[in-house]
């Protein structure tokens, strides 16, 4: 792991980019009324989460509970959630992220969901370089995977990007994988990357180009 020990606090309280600031999703430091403004917007309760249902919030009791289960997540080390705000909309919210490592089969995984007045600018690019790059060189592990619905070309074009700079494949489509709300299961697009594709990719690069606080 590059020399670094790791510590009691296995995820990063605090991510900064060129453009984003990662903020740990936790009471004390989330206004729960700001984080429910942002999303009872239009643009969040349709586009930005016609495939991520489950985060279209209708009241303020459940904006506390979804932080409550972020603080349940990130104390038993199954996931890091975070607000993700831009340095090009002075600190605004643009939407949320959240990392997922399997600690026993030595793979990580992160989803994203954007405001679509946010798309197009490769916000979720930016953050998933960045998870990547924890994954192999923080973390000491062995693939990065993530997947996204079969009729979501927005992010099915975001993860191609980073897929191919980082020197992953397309695995294919797993039919009938994800179930929402509803009942409906849907068809995902699974897309992967393992160390030695990373290896060779970011080979006399710099990586880790960017601020973390513990």
């Amino acid at each position: 792991m590059n020399g670094t020990p790791m510590t009691r606090n296995l995820f990063p309280d605090r991510i900064e980019t060129s453009r984003l600031v990662f903020e740990r999703l936790r009471h004390g430091t989330v206004d729960p009324f700001e984080l429910y403004e942002f999303v009872s917007r239009d643009d969040w309760q349709g586009d930005a989460t016609e495939h991520m249902p489950w985060f279209r919030f209708q009241r303020v009791d459940q904006v506390e509970e979804f932080v409550d289960e972020a603080e349940r997540q990130w104390d038993d080390w199954d996931a890091a959630r975070y607000l993700l705000r831009s340095k090009d909309e002075g600190g605004d919210i643009v939407g949320t992220t959240a990392y997922s490592p399997d600690w026993e089969s030595r793979r990580a995984g992160s989803g994203i969901v954007l405001a679509k007045q946010y798309w197009g600018r490769e916000y979720g690019v930016e953050r998933a370089s960045a998870f990547i790059e924890l994954t192999f060189e923080r973390y000491d592990l062995d693939a990065y995977y993530t997947t996204c619905a079969a009729d979501n070309d927005p992010s099915r074009r975001m993860i191609e990007k980073y897929v191919e700079r980082y020197g992953g494949r397309h695995e294919g489509l797993l039919r009938h994988h994800s179930p929402r709300p509803n009942g409906e299961v849907t068809d995902q697009h699974r897309f992967s990357i393992v160390r030695s594709e990373y290896e060779s990719a970011t080979r006399g690069t710099e990586t880790l180009d960017f601020a973390v606080d513990w």
